[in-house]
């Protein structure tokens, strides 16, 4: 199955490198084309998305992973939906799945960490459009920065990943 990982840190492996999600699902023997980008926001993987569609064939899956970046300059809801939209709108894949980011660890310090939480829980809650739909949040791991997320997150998160793909291959068998 071809894969096309569309994301910013998170899809990247920033600080587990061979230990990312992306990782995981090539060794298990899905063939991965990663466009994770650190510090990409949802405009930038649209437009990383529209250049890279010139250039490929067809994929099985998109995996559309972001939104972290946007919420930590200011970005409205409606601005990282809009983009997220446009991607799967765009997007030729036979079927799309969607992942909301992780909440960040919040600090009294940085007051502003608890708004970009609720705008992720807000981006939870709303209907997206995908195939398929992963609540990061809801995937255990422990944070190696406040923001980032350990291997175990990712191992957890490509778990997660190939029990809906084995899913939809057994109903697809029937």
């Amino acid at each position: 199955m071809k894969i096309t990982a569309l994301g910013d840190s998170f899809t990247l492996g920033y600080l587990v490198e061979e230990k990312s999600y992306t990782r995981f699902l090539q060794k298990a023997g899905f063939e991965i084309k990663n466009l994770g980008v650190n510090g990409s926001t949802t405009e930038e993987m649209l437009n990383r998305y529209k250049r890279y569609q010139k250039l490929k064939e067809k994929e099985d899956l998109l995996i559309i992973f972001g939104g972290t970046n946007d919420f930590m300059n200011g970005k409205s809801l409606e601005f990282v939906e809009e983009n997220l939209k446009s991607i799967l709108n765009i997007s030729q894949a036979r079927k799309t799945m969607l992942i909301s980011p992780p909440y960040i660890e919040e600090e009294k310090i940085f007051s502003f960490y608890e708004g970009v939480n609720r705008k992720i829980k807000a981006l939870e809650e709303k209907v997206h459009g995908a195939d398929y739909y992963i609540r990061a949040s809801q995937i255990d791991g422990h944070y190696l920065d406040g923001i980032h997320l350990a291997s175990d997150f990712h191992q957890n998160l490509a778990r997660e990943i190939e029990k809906i793909l084995g899913e939809e291959i057994d109903r697809n068998s029937k």
